[in-house]
């Protein structure tokens, strides 16, 4: 093995994290940077990648996940509160899609070859397939709150 792809330890970093301060994490429970930190021996901003591997784990194990605590670490949340955060990550990719459609209509296709070309239709499909997704969605809940105003819902 070279010593570049050579492990740093018996577990994987994101093992370390999941075993040693998530698996048995409650609702409620933060763990904090600094437990974070120790668990792994460094500094935990150089990469958070074993925390987010170990988070998906915890969805996946314990149907549980976890919420940033600004300056503090990380909290396990409730399952009443899933649906909240889904939202917040639905609202952001909301936004990106956006952005996403606004770099691609300023894309100056003159100065594409054609395989470039093709994969930019491509992304161009997709994303506003996207928009459109969210687009029916926003116009599904205003007829929603219409229905419930009246009633009728």
């Amino acid at each position: 093995m070279t010593p570049q792809f050579a492990p740093k330890g018996e577990r994987p970093e994101w093992r370390m994290v999941y075993e040693d301060l998530l698996d048995a994490a409650q609702p409620g429970a933060v763990i904090t940077y600094a437990e974070l930190e120790d668990c792994l021996g460094r500094d935990l901003a150089k990469n958070r990648a074993p925390l987010y591997r170990a988070r998906q784990e915890l969805g996946e194990l314990r149907s549980h996940w976890l919420e940033a605590v600004p300056n503090v670490g990380y909290r396990v949340i409730d399952p009443a509160e899933h649906v909240r955060v889904a939202t917040g990550h639905r609202r952001k990719s909301r936004r990106q899609v956006g952005m996403a459609i606004k770099v691609l209509k300023a894309t100056d296709l003159s100065q594409l070859q054609a395989d470039a070309l093709q994969e930019w239709d491509s992304q161009t499909k997709m994303t506003f397939a996207l928009w459109a997704v969210f687009a029916h969605e926003s116009r599904l809940r205003r007829i929603e709150d219409v229905l419930r105003k009246e009633g009728l819902l």
